[in-house]
């Protein structure tokens, strides 16, 4: 199998003129091709302001303190992720591999040299192979004088530089209420996959966020489980996904009209209601670690609670069978109407045809879809579609929605599809028999 990891860096040299217009590209490789050691256009001979900057690689806590005091002059002291506010969590994470760091410093020779405006980082799982481009920061008063586009590009083509052949694919969450963002990560090949309705806050408003992901041509190409079937439902999103990123037509794909029989045995659900140990640690950043064991069959559900902006998400499960699951999935839904969740995604590998049909059962939204994003638990380095799912109380608020065009197809496509009617899966009600676990600190 063809790995990333024999990739060669393409040859940056002897490079024709072109004209400095930004380019729109379709993956990381052609992204890569385009630019310069220093993130420039090759061959652009009108690059350069006034204000050149550098990146400057963070390692101390003064250092630490610059990139909190960016934060919190940008944010206005509203930023929910408190632990890049915490100048300790920031400076130790310096020393972690899966963070990629860098401040951007107005170099000597340009006016107001020396000054730091801005700085971004990078979250790396070298196992799994995506990196998640976490933050770009530029001082608004800076944005039109040192160029955000440019200092964007820069930062990923230096990223890429460190780490060819160790990453697979990169991501961003970026803001709805401009498409700024979205347009630079579009530039650089990311590309729209899933829209987060009403997942997150900005300034104390309720905001949606846009999953946009670039591959490496290799990835999709190599890495990729092909589905051999899919639910109905889903199919809109899978042709979606397929358009999106120029997938290969499947001749086989079988569409699954499933007769769901969930075999729920109502005596094993109440055993695992009242005999599960359910556990919410919160930590020093109000980070709400979930866990739900039976302790009879060592099935677990997992999941994360950000309280700061009301929600549940990154949600890993293994159970026994499916009247465990249905048991977990009410405490968890009995814990999240009594702390009054907001949003509770699910990312899922499209193969799992019986949690698909069962989420859907239980007014779940279908959000997106994304290639080769779950690894898989029977190929070795190898990934499978997921499809995202998100239980959202209430309509979307969607009226000041900013997005790039691919954006607004995905958002009419979720609109007119999660309206078919579904089969509801009858659990039992739990109201009142059951008080959810009381959030613990350390």
């Amino acid at each position: 199998m063809a790995s990333v990891s024999k990739l060669i860096a393409p040859n940056k040299t002897h490079r024709t003129h072109r004209k400095s217009l930004p380019k729109m590209c379709n993956s990381v490789d052609e992204f890569y091709a385009l630019y310069d050691e220093e993130g420039f256009m090759i061959g652009d001979k009108d690059r350069h302001r006034d204000y050149r900057v550098k990146i400057i690689e963070p390692r101390t806590m003064e250092h630490a303190k610059i990139i909190v005091s960016m934060y919190e002059e940008i944010y206005q002291g509203t930023y929910p992720y408190l632990e890049m506010l915490d100048p300790d969590y920031v400076r130790k994470s310096f020393d972690d591999p899966n963070n990629y760091w860098g401040i951007f410093r107005i170099d000597e020779g340009s006016p107001e040299a020396g000054t730091d405006v801005g700085c971004f980082t990078i979250a790396n799982d070298f196992k799994t192979r995506p990196a998640y481009f976490r933050g770009l920061n530029v001082l608004p008063q800076f944005h039109r004088k040192v160029g955000v586009r440019e200092l964007a590009t820069a930062m990923c083509v230096r990223f890429l530089n460190e780490t060819m052949g160790k990453i697979d694919k990169w991501y961003i969450e970026a803001r709805t209420a401009h498409n700024v963002v979205q347009h630079i990560s579009r530039l650089a090949g990311c590309k729209t996959q899933a829209l987060f309705l009403n997942k997150d806050y900005f300034l104390g408003r309720k905001e949606s966020d846009c999953l946009q992901v670039a591959y490496w041509d290799s990835a999709l190409e190599n890495t990729r489980v092909i589905p051999e079937f899919i639910l109905p439902e889903i199919l809109p999103f899978y042709y979606h996904a397929q358009q999106t990123n120029n997938l290969p037509r499947i001749k086989r794909l079988e569409i699954k009209q499933f007769e769901l029989d969930l075999d729920l045995e109502y005596y094993e659900i109440f055993r695992v209601l009242n005999n599960a140990k359910f556990s919410a640690i919160r930590d020093s950043h109000g980070y709400v670690s979930i866990s739900i064991e039976d302790p009879k069959t060592g099935s677990y559900l997992k999941a994360l609670h950000t309280e700061s902006v009301k929600n549940i998400e990154k949600i890993k499960h293994q159970c026994s069978d499916s009247s465990i699951l249905a048991g977990f999935y009410l405490l968890l839904q009995n814990y999240a109407i009594y702390h009054k969740i907001e949003y509770v995604e699910w990312q899922v590998p499209v193969s799992d045809a019986m949690l698909c049909k069962f989420l859907l059962g239980q007014k779940f939204k279908i959000l997106g879809y994304i290639p080769a994003w779950i690894q898989s638990k029977e190929h070795i380095g190898m990934f499978n579609d997921a499809v995202v799912f998100a239980w959202i109380p209430g309509s979307f608020e969607i009226e000041n929605i900013k997005l790039l065009p691919e954006g607004y197809q995905l958002l009419d496509l979720i609109n007119s599809n999660n309206n078919f009617p579904q089969e509801a899966f009858i659990l039992p009600e739990i109201d009142g028999m059951i008080i959810p676990a009381q959030i613990e600190s350390v």
